[in-house]
């Protein structure tokens, strides 16, 4: 197989999602035969303040979405959907987050049409165990938390730097948590809990400033929230709270008692409840994934619900760039084809 070409969308067909696979102020660092197989579409420069000519100047060369999926090797997209698998052609590659897993398999049209995946996220092994996750994979989790904190936080009118003092409780910890309490923080939102499974001895000094208290489940099936000063029914310390921020993921090993529907009144009026847990089937109480136009809405006794997709998106511009950290490594080896894919090739090219 020759060197590939490599082609990268300006935008996705998705409702939501503005991030890019590389970041324009990168490709000074890429040698000049890497820059040469990269095909950027029209637009893509644009807001970064490029025109197609100068991105022109610096790559492959500039041209419509419509040939780079018909011309193109590789096609780059970050978060792709079911018509841009359609879209390929036979035997095309295509390169980016797609999430086939969460999908329970790859589109029909993948295996139909002969096309490969190259996915930049985690996935099972042979023994039916999820390997470590790619440090990317946990930035992005992490922004995608304080994202969706920002914005709601944004929405419901609220900080803590003026307005009425506010006590807010972090569900579960790791990139996600992390991102959660950041943007509370950010927000001088400072009287913070955050509820762990694990003990909390464990988070060391990551969390300096933050109560911590475990989560722990009842052979009931109930949850409580234990510290050195005792336990909790997990409802009844929420109801302690006006900001309720979820980051317990979609494999979480909580069952649904965690905010049963009909104890959503047992919470403040005014209550903001967060839903940043990013997946589906990881609902908090009464939560339903919403869109970036309209993430809100209210649920019983004035509580106000958020939960959104894609929230690194929110911060496109510095997604892009930790995307593109990732990804730079990688572009060499892609597009010197399968002699370098089975560790028979040259340098790189990447100039990292």
């Amino acid at each position: 197989m020759p060197e590939l070409t490599i082609g990268l969308t300006a935008a996705h067909r998705g409702e939501s999602g503005q991030s890019l696979p590389i970041h324009p102020q990168h490709l000074a660092s890429l040698s000049a035969e890497i820059r040469s197989r990269l095909f950027f579409e029209t637009g893509y420069g644009t807001p970064f303040g490029l025109t197609d000519d100068d991105l022109a100047r610096v790559s492959g060369g500039v041209c419509t979405r419509r040939l780079i999926f018909s011309e193109c090797d590789v096609v780059l997209l970050v978060k792709p959907v079911l018509e841009d698998f359609m879209d390929l052609t036979e035997g095309q590659i295509l390169w980016g987050f797609p999430h086939v897993e969460q999908a329970g398999e790859p589109p029909r049209a993948t295996v139909d049409r002969r096309h490969a995946v190259i996915a930049r996220e985690p996935s099972m092994d042979g023994s039916g165990h999820v390997p470590c996750a790619p440090p990317i994979g946990e930035q992005l989790e992490e922004m995608a938390a304080y994202g969706s904190v920002t914005h709601a936080l944004a929405r419901a009118g609220r900080t803590g730097r003026w307005g009425p003092p506010a006590h807010a409780v972090v569900l579960g910890d790791g990139p996600a948590g992390d991102g959660a309490v950041a943007a509370l923080q950010a927000q001088d939102i400072t009287d913070l809990t955050l509820v762990t499974k694990r003990f909390p001895a464990a988070l060391g000094a990551r969390l300096d400033g933050v109560r911590t208290v475990q989560l722990v489940v009842d052979d009931a099936g109930e949850c409580h929230a234990v510290s050195p000063s005792g336990h909790l029914a997990l409802h009844d310390l929420l109801a302690q709270h006006e900001i309720i921020v979820n980051c317990l993921g979609q494999d979480a090993d909580v069952p649904p008692t965690l905010s049963p529907r009909d104890q959503a009144a047992t919470l403040r009026p005014g209550t903001l409840v967060v839903d940043a847990s990013q997946g589906q089937g990881a609902e908090f109480g009464r939560a339903r994934p919403g869109t970036s136009a309209q993430p809100s809405r209210h649920v019983a006794d004035g509580v106000q619900y958020y939960a959104a997709d894609d929230h690194p998106s929110s911060w496109w511009h510095s997604a892009t760039w930790m995307l593109s950290r990732a990804i730079l490594p990688h572009l060499g080896t892609v597009a010197s084809g399968q002699a370098r894919w089975l560790g028979r090739g040259g340098d790189t090219g990447t100039g990292l």
